[in-house]
């Protein structure tokens, strides 16, 4: 009978290093769940204990509302019962996929009126990181492997007008030049469906843009630059490598990571921003959603699109996250 022989140092040391990298991935998914529940908890009992009576508004405009008739609809919404068993409700209803209907029109669910909204909301969000990134990117690269000392300034004066601009007053002077002006897209509005719809995502995520590509470009342009006075890419410039080839084939992916780390820390005011710039152009996003739902403090339509926004964002922070220590192991350690 021959003897089990017992896995040798370096294996040990490999399997080492893959435990504790599967725990470093699994840190990020529990943090995940946690920042989740906590979001559907305060958000649940934030909004019942700061506003006001859905009741009182819904019907509170009809002057011969009496304070019977608002407790029978207090009843029919479920709002007499103790907060507690409110939110067992809530969550039991959340554990079948349900997230109810809405108070303002009983007829309607949440999860229609969260999902028609959502969809133009994410593209929105879809367009603007394509803009941002190839913005960002190319011209981040193109301002640390050039030798331009006048572009490079500009670029600085033009990123920190970038983030100083308001959001709003951007694109109201994009749709007085761009559109009505030049009339090169539309001012506002929504198409009846895709590849038309487009058109109208163009200005608005170009707003948007403003905000985060000076963001990108600056961080890739820190990152690329140091990458250039690293040993691997003074060497490859000694070799005779093209400056184009050299940027594209060492320095770009090394900006990856960073990039990615940026876009996971900036999705939430990136929805936030979006929010508000679906407004200014008009877009049936969950901006206009969530601004008729508080108006008349229809609770499930807020908790609906704030638990999908807050979900959303903690998905793709996990992704960028997990994509990030994929890219570069020591971001694990």
């Amino acid at each position: 009978m021959s003897a089990a022989v017992s896995p040798g140092p370096a294996a040990r040391r490999t399997g080492s290093r893959a435990g504790k990298r599967l725990a470093a991935m699994g840190s990020p998914l529990v943090q995940a769940i946690v920042v989740t529940l906590l979001v559907m908890i305060i958000t649940f009992f934030l909004i019942r204990t700061l506003l006001g009576d859905p009741a009182v508004v819904l019907i509170g405009g009809n002057t011969g509302a009496s304070p019977e008739r608002i407790a029978a609809l207090r009843t029919e919404l479920g709002l007499d019962k103790p907060l507690p068993v409110q939110f067992l409700d809530y969550a039991t209803g959340l554990l079948h996929g349900n997230l109810g209907n809405s108070f303002q029109h009983p007829a309607t669910t949440v999860a229609s009126i969260v999902v028609n909204g959502a969809g133009v909301t994410f593209a929105l969000v879809g367009v603007t990181l394509l803009i941002s990134c190839v913005v960002g990117i190319g011209v981040g690269l193109l301002a640390a492997g050039g030798n331009w000392p006048v572009f490079d300034n500009i670029i600085r004066v033009l990123s920190l007008l970038g983030l100083a601009a308001p959001g709003a007053l951007v694109g109201l002077v994009l749709i007085l030049t761009v559109a009505l002006g030049g009339g090169l897209f539309p001012a506002g509005g929504w198409g009846s469906g895709y590849p038309d719809n487009v058109q109208y995502l163009i200005l608005p995520a170009v707003t948007v843009s403003f905000w985060l590509t000076p963001i990108i470009l600056r961080v890739v342009r820190e990152r690329a630059g140091d990458v250039l006075h690293e040993p691997f890419a003074e060497a490859a410039a000694a070799r005779g490598m093209s400056r184009a080839r050299l940027m594209l084939r060492h320095v770009a992916p090394n900006c990856a990571g960073p990039v990615l780390t940026i876009i996971g820390v900036s999705l939430s005011y990136l929805i936030s921003g979006a929010v508000i710039v679906e407004i200014v152009y008009g877009l049936p996003g969950i901006g206009r959603a969530m601004t008729t739902a508080v108006g008349s403090l229809d609770f499930p339509v807020i908790q609906g699109i704030v638990l999908l926004t807050g979900a959303v964002v903690v998905v793709l922070n996990l992704i960028a996250e997990i994509a990030t220590r994929v890219i570069d192991p020591r971001a694990a350690r």
